[in-house]
C-alpha cells in the first residue's frame, strides 16, 4: 500500500506502508538514482536482495526495497515538461462564453463554441465544458503551433461518452469515457500544430480540465 507519493518533471518520491515492498512504476524517464531510506540501491539482474530493474524500452521500473519504506527516484528524461491550463487562473465565472484568446496569447477559442464550467462530480475546481452541450463538433486554435498533449475529462452521464481529437497532418485519436469515469486523455502527438478539433458523440455531460500543451 503507498501512502504517500509526489511527482516531478523526472522525480518519483513515495512512501509504502510497510518497510519491505516489491514495487512496479511505468516512468516516463531513465532512473540515474533509486535511494531507500535516503541510501542509494543498485541496478540488478534480479530482485533476489534489495535493487531494482529497469527495462529501457518499455521503461518498466521494479523495486525491491526491504530496509525502509520510504524510495526516492530520480532520473532524466530529456523532455520538456508541459505547461497546463487550469481554467481557474485568470479566474471568469462560471457560464462564462469563451470568445477570443484564453489565456492570453495562448489559446483562441473561436465564437462561443466552450464555457466555464462549475465544479462537478470527480472536479473539484473550475472546468471547462461545451456551450452547447448537444454540440458534436468543437475546436480551438494555439496562437503559435505547439504540441497538443491532452487535457483531463470527466463523464458525469449514465452513458458512454466517445471523443475523436484530430489535428490537420496528424494521426487522429479516438477515447471512450465510461459513466461516472473520470479519465486523462493524452494524444502521444510528436509534432506541432495549431487547430485542434473534437468530435464528440454523448457529451452533455463532459467536463474538461487541466488542458495540456508544450512547445
Amino acid at each position: 500500500m503507498v501512502t504517500k507519493i509526489a511527482y516531478g518533471a523526472d522525480s518519483v518520491t513515495y512512501s509504502t506502508f510497510d518497510d519491505e515492498s516489491t514495487d512496479v512504476l511505468r516512468v516516463n524517464f531513465s532512473p540515474d538514482s533509486v535511494t531507500v531510506g535516503g541510501k542509494v540501491i543498485t541496478r540488478r539482474k534480479d530482485l533476489e536482495q534489495q535493487g531494482y530493474t529497469f527495462d529501457d524500452v518499455t521503461r518498466v521500473l521494479t523495486i525491491r526495497h526491504t530496509t525502509s519504506r520510504d524510495v526516492d527516484i530520480q532520473g532524466e528524461s530529456g523532455q520538456v515538461p508541459p505547461s497546463y491550463i487550469t481554467f481557474d487562473d485568470p479566474h471568469y465565472p462560471a457560464g462564462t462564453r469563451l470568445s477570443g484568446q484564453y489565456p492570453s496569447g495562448v489559446i483562441d477559442w473561436g465564437d462561443d463554441q466552450w464555457q466555464i464550467g462549475t465544479p462537478n462530480g470527480k472536479f473539484g475546481t473550475f472546468t471547462l465544458t461545451l456551450a452547447d452541450p448537444e454540440a458534436q463538433h468543437a475546436q480551438f486554435s494555439f496562437y503559435t503551433a505547439r504540441i497538443f498533449d491532452g487535457l483531463d475529462v470527466y463523464n458525469g452521464a449514465d452513458a458512454n461518452a466517445t471523443i475523436l481529437i484530430r489535428s490537420p497532418g496528424i494521426r487522429e485519436i479516438s477515447f471512450t469515457i465510461k459513466p461516472k469515469e473520470l479519465r486523462r486523455l493524452r494524444t502521444a502527438w510528436r509534432d506541432t500544430s495549431s487547430q485542434i478539433f473534437f468530435d464528440i458523440t454523448n457529451g452533455q455531460e463532459l467536463r474538461f480540465d487541466n488542458l495540456a500543451y508544450h512547445r
